[in-house]
C-alpha cells in the first residue's frame, strides 16, 4: 500500500515532480475520487451534508479547470493528467493529516476556544499544502521561481474559498 502512496508523499515532501507520475487516466480517477471523499469528510463537520457534497465536487472541478487553464496558457496541455493527479494526490496526503485538526476545530464553540497549538498545526499544514501545490505547479509549468508556483497555489485557494462561501450562502438562502 505504501508503494502506491510513496510517489504522492514524495511530491508532498518536494522530492519529486508531477512528471514522475504516470500519465494514467485510472490513477487520475482514483485520486479524484479519494480527493472528493476526503473533501467531504473535511467539510462535513462545518456544513450540512448536501452543502459538503456540492462543495467537494465544485472544489474538485475548480482544481481541474484551474490546472487545465494554467497548462493551456503555457501550451503544456499534455501535462494535465500528471499535474492534476499530482495535485489531487498531494491534497489527499495532506488532507488525511488535516482531519484531526479539523475535528479539533469543530469541537470548540467559538474561535476564542481554539488552542494555540491547534492553530499553529493548522497553519503549518496549510502552509505545507500551499508549498506542495506550488511545487507541483512550478514543475508542471516550468516556472523558475518557487514563489511563482506558491502564488498560483494561493490564487487557487482564494478561488476555492470564494466558491465554497458562495455555495454555502446560496444553499442557506
Amino acid at each position: 500500500m505504501y508503494a502506491l502512496l510513496k510517489p504522492f508523499v514524495d511530491l508532498a515532501l518536494l522530492r519529486r515532480g508531477p512528471e514522475d507520475l504516470p500519465a494514467s487516466q485510472p490513477l487520475l480517477l482514483i485520486c479524484a475520487l479519494l480527493y472528493w471523499l476526503l473533501a467531504v469528510v473535511v467539510v462535513a463537520p462545518f456544513y450540512p451534508l448536501g452543502v459538503a457534497l456540492v462543495q467537494a465536487g465544485l472544489d474538485l472541478a475548480l482544481l481541474g479547470v484551474f490546472t487545465l487553464v494554467l497548462l493551456r496558457t503555457r501550451s503544456l496541455g499534455e501535462r494535465f493528467n500528471q499535474t492534476f493527479t499530482g495535485l489531487l494526490g498531494v491534497g489527499v496526503v495532506l488532507g488525511v493529516l488535516m482531519i484531526p485538526v479539523v475535528l479539533q476545530l469543530r469541537s470548540v464553540d467559538g474561535p476564542e476556544e481554539v488552542s494555540l497549538f491547534t492553530t499553529i498545526i493548522y497553519l503549518l499544514l496549510l502552509g505545507w499544502l500551499l508549498t506542495a501545490y506550488g511545487h507541483v505547479l512550478r514543475r508542471a509549468l516550468d516556472i523558475k521561481n518557487p514563489a511563482g508556483g506558491v502564488g498560483l497555489a494561493i490564487l487557487y485557494m482564494l478561488l476555492a474559498g470564494i466558491l465554497g462561501e458562495w455555495v454555502h450562502s446560496a444553499w442557506v438562502a
